[in-house]
């Protein structure tokens, strides 16, 4: 035998596990060939081929069963006793070589502490690391070692057991808990996951480039809000001088978007407190956000067009598109279409598309309630070709209306075929 286990030695070993099931009418998945290869972190061929090879020695008989909690009869395999005596000896010949064993079997069925206590300094620091990531990532992304530790898919992917990844995170040092924080933070720079990446940035303690991501990509973690995101955010409740309008900015919105209201407009009534004449206004644009979730749309417009007032020396096309909102949930129809035909005006001779696609949309709703459904439709089509949106159901509902109202029940129908739920498209 070599110095490391070969895949079959490793199969054995893994089916005398489950000696106690041969006559069971359901047996687990893990003694089909879909469950081995699972385990044993190799693929579903590799698998085949080792076991034919294992029955053709005798060590292995296969029948029909019944997997737990499925519905038809699969392929099964258990260890003769030939292949009982086999594992044995493989268990001995480890034993007496050094050869860990338990990092070669299915890391779900491992107790945390044995497994690291099984596990040289090399291949902790290597477990360690890949337990850092909560996505699946690239196996390739870290280095090699001499056995499977890990559990790689047929694309080389590696998803670690959450149960275990908290529990051997909890074994390291505070000293490595942010240099593998800080790997992980730069995989996925590579790879272009920036709420991963501004993860792993807060807990690697590499502070300041995590406030600079959340200033340049502010946008996009606001669109990306949720539960987890807001808790990575609240994380940076101290940012730096330079940094810390926008960071604070991106933790109200991302708070107000995931549902934390009341923590939102905490933030939003520091950021009114502010000297700086900017992060008034966006202290008032979130305050005012969140009055027009509780359908307080008079309050919402009071304190968009005060955030609109505080900010001179150009237009916002953010506070202007939430003033024609707040308008138009008010049934001031009229004043919210000159304020998004003045904001096509003053882009004039501009090649940059951002926030007109909402202009646009917000136009389109306008005709449509007025009635003109031609003006909506060529609206709405402008803000389809503009935006950049990934869910367009909204738009979609918006155009599958507006054809209906002009008749055209064929393009309706088009539109209506691509909405993959249905949602009231009235308002953003």
């Amino acid at each position: 035998m070599p110095n490391a286990l070969t895949v079959g030695e490793r199969i054995v070993l893994h089916l005398d596990q489950y000696s106690r099931h041969q006559e069971d009418f359901d047996v687990p998945l893990d003694v089909s060939q879909d469950g081995i290869a699972l385990a044993l972190r190799i693929s579903r061929a590799h698998a085949a081929i080792e076991l034919k090879k294992l029955k053709e020695s005798e060590e292995v008989w296969e029948r029909l069963a019944h997997i737990k909690r499925g519905k038809t009869k699969r392929k099964v395999y258990f260890l003769t006793p030939k292949g009982e005596i086999k594992s044995d000896r493989i268990r001995e010949f480890a034993q007496n070589e050094g050869i860990e064993i338990m990092p070669l079997l299915d890391l779900k069925k491992c107790k945390p502490s044995d497994l690291w206590d099984s596990l040289d300094p090399y291949k902790r620091d290597l477990l360690a690391m890949a337990c850092t990531f909560r996505k699946p990532f690239n196996r390739a992304a870290l280095p090699p070692t001499t056995v499977s530790l890990l559990p790689v898919n047929n694309d080389g992917v590696v998803e670690i057991p959450s149960e275990l990844r908290d529990s051997i995170l909890n074994m390291i040092s505070r000293e490595d808990w942010r240099k593998f924080h800080s790997f992980a933070a730069d995989y996925w720079l590579d790879v272009g996951d920036i709420v991963e990446r501004l993860y792993h940035l807060i807990n690697a303690g590499r502070t300041r480039e995590a406030e600079m991501l959340v200033a340049s990509r502010g946008q996009q973690l606001i669109s990306s809000a949720n539960g987890d995101l807001h808790s990575t955010l609240s994380k940076l409740d101290n940012p730096s001088e330079r940094y810390g309008d926008r960071v604070r900015f991106v933790r109200a919105m991302v708070a107000r978007n995931a549902g934390h209201k009341e923590i939102a407009l905490n933030i939003a009534l520091q950021m009114q407190r502010s000297e700086s004449t900017k992060e008034r206004s966006d202290g008032l644009f979130v305050d005012g956000m969140i009055s027009m979730d509780a359908k307080d749309h008079q309050g919402a417009y009071v304190k968009l067009v005060e955030a609109r007032d505080l900010i001179i020396d150009r237009t916002d096309a953010r506070i202007e598109c939430e003033i024609a909102e707040a308008l138009m949930n008010l049934g001031r129809n009229a004043e919210a279409k000159r304020i998004l035909e003045r904001m096509l005006m003053n882009r004039s001779g501009k090649s940059e598309s951002d926030g007109i696609d909402r202009v646009y949309y917000q136009l389109g709703v306008i005709s449509y309630r007025s009635g003109n459904g031609s003006e909506a439709v060529k609206c709405l089509s402008k803000s389809l070709g503009l935006t950049k949106m990934t869910n367009k159901s909204q738009l979609f509902r918006a155009l599958s209306d507006a054809y209906t109202l002009v008749g055209m029940k064929d393009k309706a129908q088009e539109f209506s075929s691509k909405i993959p739920t249905t949602r009231k498209w009235g308002s953003s």
